[in-house]
């Protein structure tokens, strides 16, 4: 369990996280925003371990919690991030997308984030539910409840 996860922004909760590791190599160089929606690839995996990417193809994992800059602008940079998969967790909006209703499921765009005309999150089977609609600091942000 990771233990750089916890409160943002005083709205947040994480129940449970882990660390995952990022894949390399040119194919998979891609950076990645915080409060995004991750999947799992496990084509990519020689191990069958999970590595998190932001092009839809697996199963959703849980969300992103600190950016993470492609390996070419930071090759020093530990390519590791911490994904939050339960509790009260912010998934930041696409730009210019339509919220979603409180109450129903929540729907990602291929970056992960939230968008209502985006794809229908499950996570071990359940559905992640928004609870508020909300802005911080010009960020249009949805709480959304991970079980």
């Amino acid at each position: 369990m990771a233990t750089n996860a916890g409160p943002v922004y005083g709205k947040q909760y994480i129940r449970y996280a882990e660390t995952f590791e990022a894949s390399v190599g040119p194919a998979n160089d891609w950076e990645m925003g915080e409060f995004r929606v991750l999947v799992q690839d496990v084509a990519s995996s020689a191990n069958g371990a999970a590595t998190p990417t932001q092009v839809p193809g697996g199963p959703f994992i849980g969300v992103n919690q600190a950016y993470m800059p492609s390996a070419i602008a930071s090759p020093q940079t530990a390519r590791q991030l911490t994904i939050a998969r339960s509790g009260l967790l912010l998934v930041e909006y696409a730009a210019g997308a339509v919220l979603i209703t409180e109450g129903t499921q929540l729907k990602v765009n291929g970056d992960g984030a939230a968008d209502n005309a985006g794809t229908a999150v499950t996570i071990n089977g359940t559905e992640p539910l928004i609870r508020e609609n909300f802005s911080i600091a010009g960020r249009q942000m949805a709480l959304v409840s991970f079980l």
